[in-house]
């Protein structure tokens, strides 16, 4: 649509109409799709796309003057697109209209385009009684449109980056046709000197609370599907245990206390079962335990070593590492544990599945030529990618949207989590702050 003429009247009248305008823009706009990224491409050019501040509303609906929160919260937005490596962020510094006239009247088409930018975002935000509200608009520059309806999104004013990184989502989505990843968490094993805790925060590396004191041992952690639990290794009896914690309780409790090794915990996509890795008859073999009944199940029965389960997305298989042909490789089996077939053949070393969330492929750490990487294939092992190229590169956690990968890189005596995209490009350092070390990362679902 073009832009909405500016109103002469400074009346009361005149703010009156303005909401309407924005409400029927908001419930009724008409959505345009002529803009969208081809994500399937390797080699694709990001959009240049313009993140104007959010601009401040009194709660009559006229432009205010704090604009401190609208150009946080432009940042938080900017950075999660730019770290995608799906977008060019233009730079402010260019913009030829202001902010509060792009809120206001619309989109001075013209001016967005003798900039190079080939999508912009109208928005606004206000807060009042402690929670905020923003509101934005999705323009294509070239096509002179709207992408999509107008959103609107309300969270606690202390929640500020979740709203950022929300906003972000919805303008990932329109403009690549799939689900964004920003308004996740990861958690992974943190690391200072001697100590190894727990921490979680955002995907971005904000926001970090420290789980464990530290005082003991801990390993792979590992989110619920719906993001409220975590399964853990722990050594605080003395032996390696698996706890579940319920993040938002703050409840915790061992899941099971079997002789020998209890390790590699592993949801299945129900949350009702848990695949796990048990010594407790001699030998390292893969379990299913369900969490409800507490009834435990063996699925394999070999003199290998059976471990690393991961469930596809539908809950019907289970991807694992065994040595049972002589050298750590991938293995598929049906969830009760029939029909195992060996999938990786390429290689002495092949370890550290993880299943993606869009059930086509399976991240996993490759061994050679004295290097440990991450890489990908398909759920038959024939058509395998290798995306990293570093010394020792392990413990892949897949995005929720199956989009990017987390990892964690060992460079020289310091261990630090990395993302890429499943095509091989955009790799990234998580920034985490104070010479944090961190390893065994485990990515959130969505967070709503």
């Amino acid at each position: 649509m073009d832009k909405i003429k500016p109103m002469k009247s400074t009346s009361n009248d005149t703010l009156f109409w303005g909401t309407i305008i924005i409400f029927f823009m908001l419930l009724f706009s008409t959505e345009s799709w002529a803009l969208r990224i081809d994500i399937s491409q390797d080699d694709l050019i990001p959009i240049p796309i313009a993140i104007p501040d959010f601009v401040p509303l009194n709660q009559d609906g006229t432009v205010g003057t704090n604009t401190e929160m609208g150009e946080a919260i432009a940042v938080i937005v900017s950075a999660d697109l730019d770290r995608s490596g799906l977008f060019r962020m233009i730079n402010p510094q260019s913009f030829l209209q202001k902010n509060t006239e792009l809120w206001l009247q619309g989109p001075d088409y013209n001016d967005w385009r003798q900039i190079g930018s080939e999508a912009v975002v109208a928005s606004s935000i206000q807060e009042a009684n402690g929670q905020i509200t923003v509101n934005f608009f999705l323009h294509d520059v070239f096509q002179g449109t709207l992408i999509g309806k107008g959103k609107r999104l309300s969270a606690p004013a202390q929640d500020w980056r979740y709203i950022g990184h929300r906003v972000a989502d919805e303008i990932y989505t329109r403009l690549t046709g799939e689900s964004g990843y920003f308004s996740s968490r990861i958690t992974f094993v943190a690391e200072s000197g001697n100590k190894k805790w727990l921490s979680l925060m955002d995907q971005d590396g904000a926001n970090r609370i420290d789980l464990t004191p530290g005082t003991n041992l801990v390993l792979t952690p590992r989110f619920s599907p719906n993001g409220k639990h975590l399964f853990y290794l722990s050594y605080e009896t003395g032996f390696p245990r698996i706890f579940r914690w319920d993040l938002y309780t703050g409840k915790r409790f061992m899941q099971g206390n079997y002789e020998g090794l209890n390790s590699t915990p592993s949801w299945s996509p129900d949350g009702q079962k848990m695949a796990l890795t048990l010594s407790k008859d001699g030998n390292p073999e893969i379990y299913v335990k369900n969490l409800g009944s507490e009834e435990l199940r063996r699925l394999t029965d070999n003199r290998g070593i059976d471990t690393s389960p991961s469930w596809s997305p539908d809950g019907n298989f289970i991807v694992f590492n065994s040595d049972r042909g002589g050298s750590p490789q991938l293995y598929i089996m049906r969830a009760d544990g029939s029909d195992q077939q060996r999938i990786t053949f390429e290689g002495k070393y092949n370890a550290a599945p993880a299943w993606s969330p869009r059930g086509d492929k399976i991240a996993f750490v490759k061994g050679g030529e004295g290097k440990f990487r991450i890489a990908i294939t398909d759920k038959d092992g024939r058509q395998t990618k290798v995306l990293t190229d570093s010394w020792m590169d392990e413990s892949p956690s897949w995005a929720p949207n199956g989009r990017v990968i987390l990892f964690s890189r060992q460079v020289g005596d310091h261990t630090r989590l990395y993302t890429i995209d499943l095509s091989g490009h955009n790799e990234r350092l998580l920034p985490m702050g104070n010479d944090l070390e961190g390893s065994d990362p485990s990515w959130s679902p969505l967070i709503r």
